[in-house]
Formats: C-alpha cells, sequence, structure tokens
C-alpha cells in the first residue's frame, strides 16, 4: 500500500514498501527504494519525496476508441469505471492540427504533441459511466484510443518525447526514447501510412498494441508498456509495408509517448 502522504515517515516504512524486511539496514540510496522516486545513485533525495509513493505498478485498462473517416475531431462517448483515476486519450489525425480535448464539460491537459497531429492528452478525474469525448482539428481520418491509469504516485506525467520522419519513405521504421521509472507504464501514440498486411505495424517493448488502419491510407495505433524497467527504453516501431498509399510525400511516421508512476 502507499506510504503516508502526510505527516512522519521512516526510513522503515520506505524500507518495507520497497520490498525490504522490516527492521533491517537499509539507507536513502538504496538501489530498490530510489527506484520508487526514479533516483539515480547518490542523487539528493529526502524522506518528503517518499511522502504517498506506491512500489507497485500502476494498472492500465483499455476503455475504447472513437474514429471517424470524414472531416473533424472523431468525437464520441467512451465508458469510465468508478473511482478517481488517470484518463489518458491518444489521437492520430494526419490533418488539421488539434489543440484540445476534453472529456465531457472537462479539458484534458496535454502531455506530448507532435505537430498537432499525433497527441496524448490525460486527465485526474472520478467521473464514470458514459463519457463524451470532444475536440478540435481533424482532416480525413482521425482516430482516439482511451485508456485509465490507476494505482499511480502522480497525475502528471514524469517523461513525455516526440518523433517524425522524414516522409514515408524513409519512415518505415521509427524509434523513440523515454526515460522510464522504475515499475511505471508508458503509453504511445502513433501514426504512419496503412501496412500490408492490414493492421501491419509492430512496437518493441509494447505490451499492449491497438491499431486499425483506415480506407486504405494511413495506420493509427496506441500501445501500453507496463512495469516499466528503470531509465532509458527505446521503443521501435515497425511499418511492414506501405499500402496502397505509399509514396515519398505520404504520411510521416510520427510518434508521442508519456510515462506515469
Amino acid at each position: 500500500m502507499p506510504l503516508p502522504s502526510s505527516g512522519a515517515i521512516s526510513l522503515n516504512q520506505i524500507h518495507v514498501e520497497a520490498g525490504g524486511s522490516s527492521s533491517t539496514t537499509a539507507s536513502l540510496n538504496d538501489s530498490d527504494i530510489r527506484a520508487m522516486i526514479g533516483k539515480s545513485s547518490g542523487a539528493v533525495n529526502s524522506f518528503s519525496d517518499y511522502r504517498g509513493v506506491s512500489a507497485a505498478s500502476p494498472s492500465v485498462s483499455y476503455r475504447g476508441r472513437t474514429l471517424t473517416t470524414s472531416n473533424g475531431f472523431p468525437a464520441g462517448y467512451v465508458s469510465l469505471s468508478s473511482g478517481t483515476k488517470i484518463v489518458v486519450v491518444t489521437l492520430q489525425s494526419p490533418g488539421y492540427a488539434n489543440s484540445y480535448i476534453n472529456l465531457g464539460s472537462s479539458a484534458m491537459t496535454k502531455a506530448a504533441d507532435q505537430d498537432g497531429r499525433v497527441m496524448i492528452y490525460y486527465l485526474e478525474t472520478s467521473a464514470s459511466g458514459s463519457q463524451y469525448i470532444s475536440g478540435n482539428g481533424g482532416s480525413g481520418r482521425n482516430v482516439t484510443h482511451t485508456f485509465e491509469i490507476t494505482g499511480y504516485n502522480s497525475a502528471t506525467p514524469s517523461a513525455t518525447a516526440v518523433a517524425v520522419s522524414a516522409n514515408n519513405y524513409s519512415g518505415f521504421t521509427k524509434s523513440i526514447s523515454i526515460t522510464n521509472q522504475y515499475n511505471g507504464v508508458t503509453i504511445g501514440s502513433g501514426l504512419c501510412e496503412d501496412t500490408i498486411p492490414v493492421n501491419g505495424v509492430t512496437v518493441s517493448n509494447a505490451d499492449t498494441l491497438l491499431q486499425v488502419d483506415l480506407e486504405y491510407a494511413t495506420n493509427h495505433y496506441a500501445w501500453v508498456d507496463e512495469n516499466t524497467p528503470l531509465g532509458s527504453r527505446t521503443y521501435t516501431a515497425n511499418q511492414t509495408t506501405p499500402g496502397s498509399n505509399g509514396n515519398p510525400n505520404g504520411t510521416a511516421h510520427r510518434l508521442a509517448v508519456a510515462h506515469w508512476k
């Protein structure tokens, strides 16, 4: 269970949360203790840094997809569970640039933005049941994927990154790296030309991969990596073979990632 979020906290409590035995020797510089808050060896840290922290990994659940093959944002409903959680929405939009997403009447916060076309938004909320996702931007084919994160230490992502290829022919494979915390979760968003075979994108280190090819033109995908190791981690997205729409001026391969602990 998480350490106390306020009041006194002891080294023994921190050590036990990290998986150690009670009343055994420990220090704040022990690797298992530092890993809970992503600190490197010898880095300055204090007891207050561990308030509310849990060694457990956040859990992720997929809540649904919205899409449109016509101009405009792919607005639609998703069903959320009860309780407080982080709702994460990934957007893949090859056309007009996006600048906002709302969950119901609440504005979501932008975590990662690759040119307004591949995005990750998040919101800590207790909203449940059917909720409407709306936003702006979107020309042609547009997709959102919605996730929930529970069991987290912080609602704010600890790291984000974006990447883009020069053009379609140079972008069959595109990699992106991000600094992960121990036992955290990374969510990624990607867009590229459609693939042969259909839904032919793979992503290294992904535990879950969701994708859809639309209109023989673009592939829209999102992935999740749970129980992450501490440190830099690379995700390589491979587009097997572009489909009939493939050409040098086709859809660039775009990626965005965000990490939570």
